[in-house]
């Protein structure tokens, strides 16, 4: 994973921070498709298709209440963002008060030798964008 040195404020002081920096041009459905038949006996165009639905039967499962669980990848499920527009009573609640629909991803976690470990985040080494070797 790549950083870079990331200049913010913080309270009435400045401080600098690592900022994940992402390489390149992202990796696309059928480039996702090629390398993931690779490891399956599934072909591209078999797994370019699962992958076009997806999204699309997830919307849909989500639009009922439904939390979608993906083993070894992790779960998805809708938040809602009210920027506060909160108020007082119970009853006064009501759609008119949220702002934006937002979809919320948890990796999934398995118990590895020195605790739990997240899908996506457990091998991560870190390199300073434009450096030589990574950290761990």
């Amino acid at each position: 994973m790549f950083y870079t040195k990331s200049r913010a404020k913080v309270g009435k002081a400045y401080k600098w921070f690592p900022r994940a920096r992402v390489i390149q041009q992202p990796v696309d459905t059928q480039m996702l498709g090629e390398k993931i038949s690779e490891r399956c006996t599934a072909t591209p165009a078999d797994v370019h298709a699962v992958l076009r639905a997806l999204p699309d039967v997830m919307a849909e499962y989500m639009e009922a209440g439904r939390c979608i669980h993906i083993d070894g990848l992790g779960n998805f499920h809708y938040k809602l963002s009210c920027a506060g527009q909160g108020v007082d009573r119970p009853e006064d609640v009501s759609p008119k008060q949220i702002k934006a629909v937002r979809v919320q991803f948890v990796p999934a976690r398995k118990k590895g030798p020195f605790g739990f470990v997240r899908s996506l985040v457990n091998k991560i080494s870190f390199v300073e964008y434009g450096k030589g070797e990574a950290e761990e």
